[in-house]
C-alpha cells in the first residue's frame, strides 16, 4: 500500500493520518490469522508491504468465507474497532484459503466516536458522501452507524452474508 497519492485532492494531514491508521491497526491486529502478513511498514516512504497472493475477494472467495467474515467481524468488535471498508476489494485469500483483510485507513476505535467527517470527506465516493451527509450530526459521525449501513445496506458479498453477520455480532 502506497500512501503517496499524486495531485492535490488529499491534504497532507489526511495522507499522514491514513498511513498511520493503516499501520496502527495492522500492527494491533497482527496476531490474528486474517491480518495481512506484514513485511514492512516504512514511515519514511509511507508504504506498507504485506505478502500478496495476486487476488482479492472480488475474483475468488474460499468455500468457508462466511465463517471467516464472521470471525473477522467478531474479532474487530472485541477490539472495539469499526471497519466500514468491508468491500471484497479489501480482502484477499492466501494459498491455504485463509481470508486476509486490509484497508484499515478508514477504521476507528469506539473511543474516537463521533468522528469529524470534514477530515474524511475526500476519501468518500459520491454515493458514500451522500449517505454520510444524511446520517452525520453537526458534521460528526458515529462510525458504528456507518458500519451498520455498510453491513446491512450497501456492501455485497456472494450470498449477501453481511446483514446476518452484523445481526449476530452487533445485536446479540
Amino acid at each position: 500500500m502506497d500512501f503517496n497519492p499524486t495531485g492535490t485532492r488529499y491534504s497532507q494531514e489526511l495522507i499522514t493520518s491514513s498511513f498511520e491508521r493503516e499501520k496502527r491497526y495492522v500492527l494491533k491486529l497482527i496476531e490474528y490469522p486474517w491480518a495481512p502478513e506484514l513485511l514492512e511498514a516504512n514511515p519514511f516512504t509511507r508504504q506498507i508491504a504485506f505478502k500478496w497472493y495476486d487476488n482479492t475477494c472480488e475474483s475468488y472467495v474460499p468455500t468457508n468465507y462466511i465463517e471467516q467474515l464472521y470471525q473477522i467481524t467478531q474479532d474487530l468488535y472485541n477490539n472495539s474497532i469499526y471497519k466500514p471498508s468491508f468491500y471484497t476489494k479489501y480482502f484477499y485469500t492466501d494459498r491455504r484459503g485463509q481470508l486476509h483483510t486490509y484497508g484499515f485507513y478508514s477504521s476507528s476505535d469506539l473511543s474516537e466516536q463521533p468522528i469529524d467527517m470534514s477530515f474524511y470527506q475526500p476519501i468518500l465516493n459520491p454515493e458514500r458522501a451522500a449517505l454520510v451527509k444524511d446520517i452525520e450530526v453537526n458534521g460528526k459521525l458515529d462510525m458504528g452507524i456507518l458500519v451498520k449501513h455498510a453491513f446491512t445496506n450497501y456492501i455485497k458479498w456472494p450470498d449477501d452474508p453481511l446483514p446476518e453477520i452484523y445481526r449476530k455480532v452487533y445485536q446479540c
